[in-house]
């Protein structure tokens, strides 16, 4: 927005775009991909059991959805428009570091490039910008284990480093031969278009990511994604303020759903929840959940970052996403990490470490564990 309030003329590819029915700005172009974004996306949730061996066949699906989302965003005529426009010119282009395929526009634009990414790196982004990837010494964030391996341990994690570069690698070569018929025959492969890539922007912070050399063409960004303190809704205000023993916050995130978890697992959080002094808000994805206990209440939205910074919140459980972590840590909340897919067994496994939480197994998850859990991360006074 900053560049748009600035006059630049931007054009912006998006899933949810910032205006609707002709309001924005006369400088703004919005290309509305949310509907077939969506629908490519929504199988993915049913890689999510969490189980720890489920992340390879995340890594697998990611990867296709990379590839056939590429495809279909191709075939957008806005998109088309774009890029056979012959007359049509940018200064700048900025592309999700995820997304490696759409690095074409870099070809047919020859512009600087910047990739962006929402959250720490994946692998092969810093490889881009020439840093050092040592698997066995720098931490990549989809590892799952980080602290004190034993022999075996190290060896496993080693190994899943190789096999996420081979699914990776085979990915690249299928969108090699798509963006040639994208963008034509003589677009260079991704690995040489790569070297065009000037900047990467880091939506995580240095302190989180570790010990890890980066050069000067790397910016870590930690918290951009975070936002001023804004008024809750009035149900939800009433509720935080009338709750004296303290309130639990316990949301999965958006990429995991919770009604296609095993209801057997869900069942262990409601009734240790209702067994405890404290209330309850619980994100869950549809309408149809119900619950007997009167101290939860189901939400199917809520503004995170402003309930975590309610004084009576007094723990997140959490999937462990990036972002999630960093509003809990922003508002000084305790965390119960429970992690289920990509990053999150990294970002659970640093909560141990810096002694801001609990690690938990949803796979292993039993009642006294988890009252046990909460137990202790509520009355720690550190």
């Amino acid at each position: 927005m900053e560049l748009i309030k600035r006059g630049h003329e931007v054009t912006v590819i998006t899933t949810d775009p910032e205006f609707r029915n002709d309001t924005a700005p006369k400088n703004l172009r919005e290309i509305d991909i949310h509907d077939m974004s969506y629908n490519v996306w929504k199988d993915f949730s049913l890689t999510v059991t969490g189980k720890e061996e489920d992340l390879t066949n995340q890594i697998s699906a990611f990867a296709k959805i990379i590839h056939n989302l590429f495809e279909q965003l191709m075939s957008v005529k806005d998109v088309q428009d774009l890029i056979y426009d012959k007359k049509q010119q940018f200064d700048l282009i900025l592309l999700e570091a995820f997304f490696v395929p759409v690095l074409g526009f870099t070809h047919i634009f020859k512009a600087p490039t910047i990739l962006v990414s929402t959250f720490g790196t994946i692998i092969g982004n810093y490889e881009i910008m020439g840093a050092p990837t040592l698997p066995t010494l720098y931490h990549h964030n989809f590892r799952q284990r980080l602290y004190n391996l034993n022999y075996w341990e190290k060896v496993t994690e080693l190994y899943q480093y190789f096999r996420f570069r081979y699914i990776f690698s085979s990915n690249e070569e299928k969108c090699n031969k798509l963006i040639k018929s994208v963008f034509g025959p003589d677009t260079p492969s991704l690995s040489v278009l790569k070297n065009d890539v000037d900047l990467l922007l880091l939506n995580i912070h240095p302190i989180w990511e570790g010990n890890y050399p980066v050069p000067p063409n790397v910016i870590h960004m930690g918290g951009l994604h975070q936002t001023p303190p804004k008024k809750l809704p009035k149900d939800l205000q009433e509720y935080l303020d009338t709750s004296q023993n303290g309130v639990i916050y316990f949301s999965l995130g958006t990429n995991v759903l919770p009604s296609s978890l095993s209801q057997e697992k869900m069942k262990i959080f409601e009734n240790v929840f209702s067994q405890l002094p404290y209330n309850v808000i619980w994100k869950w994805d549809s309408d149809d959940k119900t619950v007997k206990s009167k101290n939860i209440k189901i939400y199917k939205w809520l503004p995170q970052s402003d309930i975590l910074r309610h004084p009576n919140v007094k723990l997140f459980i959490t999937q462990g996403g990036l972002q999630s972590t960093d509003e809990s840590i922003t508002a000084g909340v305790p965390l119960i990490g429970i992690p289920m897919l990509g990053d999150q067994w990294y970002n659970t496994e640093k909560y141990v470490h810096h002694k801001i939480g609990i690690k938990l197994s949803l796979e292993k998850l039993t009642e006294n564990q988890l009252k046990n859990a909460i137990t202790e991360v509520i009355e720690d006074k550190r």
